[in-house]
């Protein structure tokens, strides 16, 4: 928790899920940590603008509309729809989840275009590109296999899952058209290409200011430095996406790496304007902060490409955290959406509490290094951590209090040595979150949980009621202000159970500061977390083996 610092003007930036398809496990795992920091923020009485949408434009929308047997517009608005009722559920407090396909967006990506042309960031370039003489078409990124440039590995298009090496499609070994599997020719065509390379030393500047990035974009970042930034191509041969506002590029389309990025200044940029402030003060002022939040494999994206362009667009010095994260296996095995090897979030969020779910995905992410969902540990901690130790301890607590004080918070005093534990604890979490490391964040949280078990159990509540109702008294009081601060403390990872406990004591609102509740009337106490089933392992894991999800 900042100290003497006044509010700061905050920006976080989930990566856009391509609508093309329903969100699993491991979309969310990498994703839910913004939802984490616009909570606490908020929290804090800084002003967020927290962001997302939908990727409606590119070649994976296309080919699932194909799939569906309807056009690339219906198959975004299909999946923008799934995806957004997807997040709604989980509790993501986006102030804007909106998507690419929209007249906002396209205006204000083809304005954005034509500054950087015209200020000679953007330039005309003959270039050689594939074709496919069976297919008779120039071959989009996606639709060319090769092997990568780099490391050799299997590449598709202009990156490599391997290695994250981000390259011209030309430059793969051994290219096939996907189609037809035959070997392109080379044709001659023009395109606009965006003059990354001028941006080396900007993006070298960012990189060296960095705050708390994760090692994974420290590493794949000076990666690119230490090689040398390479312009790259604006515009591509297509039919579904945002026209190129240019003449001489009717027949091509502005290419989907580019206006996906501008897609958190665009969205950041309507809600700023609809609250009638300068988004500059959000982007480019000097107390402001940027959380790009994302998957390793989109960091050069976040840590090169969009610092750059905004760079070119006269915001220079964006305070920029980023917060990428490895990835979630399932049941030792990568998620995989072709073989059906996922748990999708519509199956879970019917069937499961939504805080057991983001508890589990905090607790468990792929922080630092890659994770593993597995069923055994999904259902055990909840009956471990959710129902025996903090679900347990609310409603003993309060349960006390209702048989022993006709639910009326009894009066006491806070021991001054508690008092600053419990300061102290939301120092140390505010820390850590801001720093990115939330599940360290959590469990310093359930460290307070077990820590009132124990303070609960040491003062014997249920023997001094009866011989020294004084001290009973006062043991119940501190109990309820344990409580009081914990729905603060654990609202941001679990807003819905936070909200739950305020409904008990009767606390108007959440805030990032101590708090003790003096009186009040405990309401209407209701279990937080239901014990599951261990059955339900091997069930859902059957479910799983034989892709009934």
């Amino acid at each position: 928790m900042r100290k003497g610092v006044d509010f700061v003007n905050v920006i976080i930036g989930n990566a856009w899920p391509y609508a093309n398809g329903e969100l699993h496990l491991g979309r969310i795992a990498v994703l839910l940590p913004g939802d984490v920091l616009a909570r606490y923020h908020r929290l804090m009485g800084d002003d967020v603008v927290f962001v997302s949408g939908s990727d409606s434009h590119g070649t994976p929308v296309t080919i699932k509309a194909k799939e569906d047997g309807i056009t690339p517009e219906e198959a975004s608005i299909k999946y923008h729809e799934k995806i957004k009722a997807c997040f709604e559920k989980l509790g993501f407090s986006f102030d804007i989840f909106t998507k690419t396909h929209t007249e906002y967006h396209s205006n204000k990506v083809k304005e954005f275009i034509k500054e950087l042309y015209n200020k000679g960031y953007i330039y005309e370039k003959n270039v050689e590109q594939m074709y496919c003489e069976h297919c008779k078409q120039y071959l989009l990124d996606r639709y060319i296999e090769g092997a990568c440039p780099a490391c050799g590995g299997h590449a598709i298009g202009d990156q490599c899952d391997d290695c994250s090496e981000i390259f011209e499609s030309e430059e793969l070994l051994h290219k096939k058209c996907v189609f037809c599997k035959s070997e392109p020719i080379i044709k001659e065509t023009k395109h606009l290409f965006f003059a990354l390379s001028k941006f080396e030393n900007d993006v070298k500047r960012i990189y060296i200011r960095q705050n708390g990035w994760r090692e994974n974009a420290q590493k794949i970042t000076k990666r690119y430095l230490d090689e040398g930034l390479r312009d790259r191509g604006v515009t591509r041969d297509f039919n579904w996406g945002i026209d190129v506002p240019l003449e001489g590029y009717e027949d091509k389309k502005i290419y989907v790496w580019i206006e996906a990025v501008m897609g958190y200044l665009t969205a950041s940029m309507k809600c700023i304007n609809e609250r009638e402030e300068d988004y500059m003060e959000y982007w480019n002022g000097n107390d402001s902060r940027i959380y790009f939040v994302h998957g390793k494999d989109n960091i050069p994206f976040h840590t090169v490409i969009f610092p750059a362009i905004l760079s070119g667009l006269g915001i220079k010095n964006p305070n920029i955290r980023e917060i990428s994260s490895e990835y979630l296996k399932l049941e030792g095995k990568n998620f995989s959406a072709v073989k059906n090897w996922a748990v999708w979030a519509d199956y879970i969020l019917d069937n499961y509490n939504v805080d057991l779910i983001r508890y589990y995905l905090i607790l468990n992410g792929p922080e630092v290094k890659d994770s593993d969902f597995t069923w055994k540990g999904f259902i055990t901690t909840n009956n471990v951590d959710l129902v025996g130790l903090f679900g347990n301890l609310i409603n003993r607590i309060l349960t006390f209090v209702n048989n022993n004080f006709n639910g009326e918070i009894p009066s006491g005093k806070m021991d001054t040595e508690i008092r600053n534990k419990i300061f102290n604890l939301y120092c140390e979490v505010g820390d850590k979150i801001e720093e990115g490391r939330f599940k360290s964040a959590l469990e310093s949280v359930f460290n307070m949980v077990r820590m009132t078990n124990k303070f609960f159990d040491d003062e014997k509540p249920w023997i001094t009621v009866k011989d020294n109702r004084e001290k009973c008294t006062q043991s119940i009081y501190t109990c309820i202000q344990f409580i009081a601060n914990l729905s603060n403390l654990i609202e941001p990872f679990m807003p819905f159970a936070a909200q739950k406990i305020r409904n008990f004591l009767d606390i108007k609102n959440a805030v990032w500061m101590p708090i003790e509740i003096k009186s009040g009337k405990i309401n209407n106490v209701e279990i937080l977390f239901e014990r599951i089933d261990k059955k339900r392992i091997d069930e859902e894991k059957d479910r799983l083996l034989h892709k009934k999800y």
